[in-house]
């Protein structure tokens, strides 16, 4: 049997004496190849200045409406230092909220860029920052976790997965006593398509 080029160019696969095909190929990640195609995204909040304490702020909400699957490949919570803070503050994470004064209140994030510098895509989605006192309502309670310092959580080997509609949304509770703390929430994400 002879493998040939289905180009046409008449060249002929290569079998070695123990029966083994050579090939010349290159191993990307899910995230390199789609940042590649231009379909990788940075979506950054900006500074959420949170000036209470003990209590859930939405700090960011976000919404999948492209028509294709929507992959979060990492979070990166980036916490400034808390004035009169005490211990740690908590992070929770909910799935498919719907409402609250973060969306209401509809506050531009700072970021929604492609990674890949030279394409002109974009990404279609709906997302928000919020601020000291924003709510975010529906859904469920995705994860939650105590944090004194900036933290990434790497969805790498078990990625989310946002579907057309689905939304995704976080909220900070600063520490004890805390008077004012700065919060961004920084994100990877990227489109799955046939490509890939």
């Amino acid at each position: 049997m002879i493998l040939d080029d289905g180009t046409g160019t008449g060249a002929k696969a290569k079998i070695d004496f123990d029966n083994r095909l050579h090939t010349n190929s290159v191993s990307r990640s899910e995230v390199e190849q789609a940042i590649l195609l231009g379909n990788g995204y940075n979506i950054n909040t900006g500074l959420v200045s949170i000036t209470n304490a003990g209590v859930d702020n939405a700090v960011w909400y976000f919404k999948n409406d492209e028509s294709s699957d929507l992959i979060i490949y990492e979070i990166l919570i980036i916490l400034g230092t808390s004035t009169g803070g005490v211990g740690d503050g908590t992070l929770k994470v909910f799935r498919n909220p719907t409402g609250g004064t973060i969306i209401s209140g509809a506050l531009a994030v700072e970021a929604n860029v492609n990674r890949n510098f030279a394409s002109a895509n974009t990404l279609d989605v709906t997302t928000f920052k919020g601020d000291t006192g924003s709510t975010l309502t529906g859904g469920d309670t995705f994860g939650s976790t105590n944090r004194s310092g900036t933290a990434v959580i790497n969805f790498s080997s078990t990625p989310i997965v946002l579907n057309r509609g689905n939304s995704i949304g976080i909220t900070w509770s600063a520490a004890t006593s805390n008077t004012a703390q700065s919060v961004r929430i920084a994100t990877t994400v990227f489109t799955r398509t046939n490509d890939i």
